[in-house]
């Protein structure tokens, strides 16, 4: 059985379509999974570094020093790893969709309405694009420390840390999606890390 490009592009769009659904899934239905517990009591605390010999004394107490340092960045970088992480994933596979679009509408054997069909999808994959970086920048802005933005099958779901999710809060997230989408309040899911 021959592929074609257009067999690849519809089989990438299955996978990401796969992706996208098991996101959805994973952060729609679990809430549960994205909660973490944090310790306030090391936040904020300030260590100084001194450049002198190093008693025995001095020595443990730098170590404790750094270990609940440590600790406290490991926290803050799990959020930060999580965002990263989720982030280079979907701009990854959002990349292979545009390279596998831009192959077939440069392709020769590529008949005419195969070329507008990837060139109306590389024009929706650039839209849904532009809506999330929109929508975690002005969420953001409220406010939040960081945000991402899952858009597909018209729905859009919300990671957001770094304040209490009040009600008013979760009504301006959802006021921004859908100031960005268009999408309707119960096509939104806004979940709390």
């Amino acid at each position: 059985m021959k592929f074609g490009k257009r067999e690849l592009i519809m089989s990438a769009l299955v996978v990401s379509l796969g992706a996208a659904v098991y996101l959805n899934w994973q952060f729609g239905a679990n809430p549960d999974r994205l909660s973490v517990e944090k310790s306030d009591e090391d936040l904020g605390v300030a260590h100084y570094v001194n450049a002198g010999i190093a008693t025995p004394d001095k020595a443990e107490k730098q170590q404790n020093s750094s270990q609940k340092t440590e600790s406290v960045v490991s926290e803050l970088s799990e959020e930060e790893e999580f965002f990263s992480k989720v982030r280079l994933e979907r701009k990854q596979t959002q990349d292979e969709l545009i390279e596998l679009a831009r192959s077939v509408v440069e392709s020769t054997e590529t008949s005419g309405k195969g070329k507008e069909e990837a060139v109306r999808q590389l024009n929706e994959l650039s839209d849904i694009i532009q809506q999330q970086s929109n929508i975690e920048n002005l969420v953001i802005a409220k406010g939040f420390d960081d945000c991402v933005a899952f858009i597909q099958n018209g729905e859009c779901n919300v990671v957001v840390t770094g304040q209490e999710l009040k009600s008013d809060l979760l009504i301006a997230i959802k006021d921004i999606v859908m100031g960005q989408t268009g999408f309707s309040f119960d096509k939104i899911r806004v979940t709390m890390f």
